[in-house]
């Protein structure tokens, strides 16, 4: 018989890989523009988070401000989760372009 396991636990799993975290939490936030649920917004952060270490090394390797990250976890503040979640993607895109033209010059 197959062992089962909890939501957080499968989502944590998945995270661990920082580019999918960041896909979820760029639908998670779409969707919560459409449909306020702040719990289901700070679940998927509050997962993303944890699965990436903590909010020190989260805030590290998405290049955001540790204090905001933790700020936001700790008082499950919908507002600055989503202004997190969009700065992330902006400075994803960035990166990504960056990336591009440096393999384009190279």
């Amino acid at each position: 018989m197959r062992e089962m396991r909890n939501y957080r636990d499968y989502l944590i799993e998945k995270f661990s890989d920082i580019d999918k975290a960041l896909s979820f939490l760029e639908v998670a936030l779409e969707e919560h523009e459409k449909d306020p649920d702040s719990a289901a917004l700070y679940y998927g952060f509050s997962a993303a988070v944890e699965a990436q270490g903590g909010a020190r090394e989260f805030a590290r390797k998405t290049h955001s401000n540790p204090q905001d990250v933790a700020n936001a976890m700790l008082n499950k503040d919908e507002t600055l989760i989503a202004n997190i979640i969009a700065q992330l993607s902006a400075t994803q895109r960035e990166i990504s372009e960056t990336e591009e033209l440096q393999t384009v010059k190279t």
